[in-house]
């Protein structure tokens, strides 16, 4: 006999007396978890047995059975009794299922390492009746079927149990399903309400009448939607496109076209940076329209409608409190991505699933650490197979990320070139940028872009160039502005540049990829080959001007002869970066796909790789074996900061410090931090002890200090008196300033 036929227990036999949460009974729940979930596999086409699924739907919630969790329930008594772990033993009592009671386990936690799961289990082998005593205790009506013999055979194969990435995509896809149906039926989701992949809005790029670029674009994007109808079956494809090249729509284009011929409902398209994600989001809601486009950053979900506070719209509350994929067509970031594959936390694995029968258009992806492009590939291989995930990697500098199949004509080089590159040899003091641009770029003769590396170096140059007699305003651009402040500076730059006004912004590397502005020349202080190309692409970007713009490149040094480049990026990267653009000296844009080939072959030799894909395959799948996507050379200790811009800030803050939030009222939580995140820089803890001892004595009519850090918060904040003084800590047109800015320049530190 099976234990599913030997069990015959439902939730059914429990009393109708019990909650799982206030406003919903016990049973209810459990019932209700199970159906979103079944129905979630039917969706997305997993391969996953659908009794066992049930059982862990049906048990994930049992313990709160218990008396004490319904005197918790009822009384409010600080925090509830543990019931995740409880309830996981009445889930292996069901199926004798290791991961099956893992998933239970954790579902309020992170998957833990299988050595770690193993261990846990073994420990308990002499507890068995104990275990069972404690659950007859919360469920009466429940009949253990577990007998010791059974028991001790479990615990014997855990201890030389092997693992692999099979395992790994059975548990991850147990628990996003588990933990998906859990929050989904406890905020009030009683039916999936996933819409339908919408028809696509072509363009014609030859009718758009915008640049002399638009007849070449059109033929390019013809060429691709030709090579992607011949794809026969998913896979990891390439579409290698120069900047400018109209690859937003092409790829979105493609990821329809292949979604519709497999019958596929959703797109999910990531970018490196937040910024491109509104930029990129105007062009989907005009492809497939408002409705079914879904912008998923840290600032894209706004204020719940009055319906949606009120529950009148759970599946809308979905995407608002967890940050859910709900939509056919998802923009996203690429850290969110990495999140939805690798992280093993419970809410971050929800979307884990979503990408089963999905078409992923990767936008940019060159920003990944290239310690992790071996693994990373053989991940999404892995999923290719095993789910059919199509991934469309897009960007004109290609990192060599799996062995994906170009979709993008061999020959797609500019009919026109667009810009030529001067590379300066040597290195060059910062304090000379001023004369090395006049001499070397049509300063005053048209608009410019400078891109340095370190936040310092940049407020350095802006104050420089500030003192020259330049022919347009100076516009300013740094990670150390809010993003709030950030958006005015971009919007100002795109209206001058719709009025063709000369001029000037000078920026770190947040406009190096996917920003669409256009320069007439560009400065680079030296970086990674693909780092340089990035930026290179937002001069003459859309081939305005009938000659090439000017691209110029040098190694800049701070007042200790350090480069700037050295201080945040990797040293393989930077000597093939030197490498290759010294012996060059001068090149035009043609020249750039040979270059980047030869870079990316010659880090690949000198990196050691990541055990990404190790790890998963040992079994190695808890937070301290997760790599972050993107790491930082500097090792500063970053504090958060919220800046009074104006009044709506520390209201805001108020009502987080002082609201006591519970899942009724979360989603207006999630709704204030995200607000506040508008407001919201990082800044280097000792940047800050500096200015707060800068500021100690001074007086203020405010009821709070300018700078301030109170014992109860995890930020900094920030007040209006601090950015209206003679010395303002907050700039209002360069951001956070450092007190050294004030006293001397100290430009050795790496603030990127």
């Amino acid at each position: 006999m099976s234990r599913s036929a030997e069990m015959m227990w439902s939730p059914g036999f429990l009393p109708g007396s019990i909650n799982s949460h206030p406003d919903r009974l016990l049973k209810d729940h459990l019932e209700g978890t199970a159906g979103l979930a079944l129905r979630l596999v039917e969706l997305h086409g997993l391969n996953i047995d659908p009794g066992l699924l049930r059982t862990i739907c049906e048990t994930h919630d049992l313990e709160k059975a218990n008396p004490d969790w319904q005197d918790y329930l009822f009384g409010n008594r600080g925090k509830g009794p543990d019931h995740a772990l409880p309830s996981s033993c009445f889930t292996l009592d069901a199926t004798m299922n290791l991961w099956a009671a893992e998933a239970v386990r954790r579902h309020h936690t992170f998957i833990e390492d299988s050595k770690t799961a193993c261990q846990f289990w073994i420990k308990r082998e002499q507890n068995l009746e104990e275990i069972q005593a404690c659950m007859k205790r919360s469920v009466p009506s429940w009949t253990c079927i577990t007998r010791r013999g059974d028991w001790e055979s479990f615990i014997d194969s855990l201890w030389e149990l092997e693992v692999n990435c099979e395992t790994w995509v059975f548990l991850r896809s147990l628990y996003s399903l588990l933990v998906t149906a859990d929050r989904m039926d406890a905020i009030g989701v009683s039916e999936l309400e996933f819409l339908p992949l919408p028809e696509f809005t072509p363009i014609d790029f030859a009718k758009n009448g915008y640049s002399p670029l638009d007849e070449w674009r059109q033929n390019i994007h013809d060429l691709c939607l030709k090579k992607a109808r011949e794809i026969e079956k998913p896979g990891l494809f390439t579409l290698t496109l120069p900047t400018g090249a109209g690859k937003t729509t092409v790829g979105l284009e493609i990821a329809h076209l292949l979604s519709k011929k497999w019958k596929y409902e959703t797109i999910i398209y990531a970018l490196p940076f937040i910024s491109i994600i509104e930029q990129n989001a105007t062009v989907a809601k005009n492809l497939f329209g408002d409705d079914v486009v879904q912008e998923d950053h840290s600032l894209g979900y706004g204020e719940l409608t009055e319906e949606n506070r009120a529950g009148g719209n759970s599946w809308a509350r979905m995407s608002a409190l967890f940050r859910y994929w709900r939509t056919p067509v998802v923009l996203t970031t690429m850290v969110q991505l990495w999140d939805a594959i690798f992280d093993p936390h419970a809410n971050a694995s929800m979307d884990f699933h979503r990408l089963s029968r999905a078409v992923v258009v990767m936008d940019e992806p060159q920003g990944i650490d290239p310690r992790l492009w071996d693994g990373f590939g053989r991940v999404l291989s892995f999923l290719k197979e095993k789910w059919g995930t199509t991934f469309i990697l897009m960007t004109a500098t290609q990192p060599h990320i799996g062995q994906g199949e170009e979709i993008a004509p061999l020959n797609n080089n500019l009919p026109y070139n667009r810009h030529n590159y001067h590379v300066l040899p040597g290195k060059q003091k910062l304090s000379d940028l001023p004369d090395l641009l006049h001499e070397n770029l049509p300063v005053n003769q048209g608009s410019g872009l400078v891109v340095l590396n370190t936040k310092k170096s940049v407020l350095k140059v802006f104050r420089m160039l500030k003192n020259q007699q330049m022919c347009g305003p100076i516009l300013f651009l740094s990670a150390w502005m809010a993003p709030k402040h950030r958006r005015s500076i971009m919007r100002y730059l795109k209206y001058l540049e719709r009025k063709d006004i000369r001029r000037y912004l000078i920026s770190t590397q947040v406009v190096e990829a996917g920003v669409d502005l256009d320069f007439d020349w560009v400065f680079r202080d030296m970086g990674p080959l693909d780092s340089v190309i990035q930026v290179a692409g937002r001069c003459n970007r859309h081939m305005k001007k009938e000659s090439p713009g000017n691209v110029l490149i040098a190694e800049l040094v701070g007042d200790k002869e350090r480069s700037f480049c050295e201080m945040i990026y990797n040293d393989i990267l930077l000597a093939n970066t030197r490498d290759i653009l010294y012996p060059e000296i001068k090149f035009d844009e043609k020249r750039v796909p040979e270059l980047i080939s030869k870079y990316y072959a010659a880090i690949l030799e000198g990196l050691s790789h990541a055990p990404v894909w190790q790890n998963i395959e040992e079994g190695m799948w808890g937070p301290s074996k997760k790599e972050n996507l993107i790491k930082d050379k500097e090792g500063y200790q970053n504090e958060a900061v919220f800046v009074e811009l104006n009044r709506h800030i520390r209201p805001i803050l108020n009502r987080l410090r002082n609201t006591k939030w519970t899942l009724d009222n979360l989603h207006e939580k999630k709704s204030l931090v995200r607000q506040a995140q508008q407001y919201a820089i990082e800044v280097p803890l000792k940047e800050l002890i500096e200015w707060r001892g800068e500021m100690a004595s001074i007086v203020s009519n405010d009821d709070i200090p300018p700078i301030n850090k109170r014992d109860e918060d995890e930020f900094w904040f920030i007040s209006r008196a601090a950015i209206n003084s003679p010395k303002p800590i907050y700039n209002r047109v360069t951001g956070f300033v450092p007190v050294s800015f004030y006293y001397g320049d100290s430009l050795n530190d790496a603030f990127i």
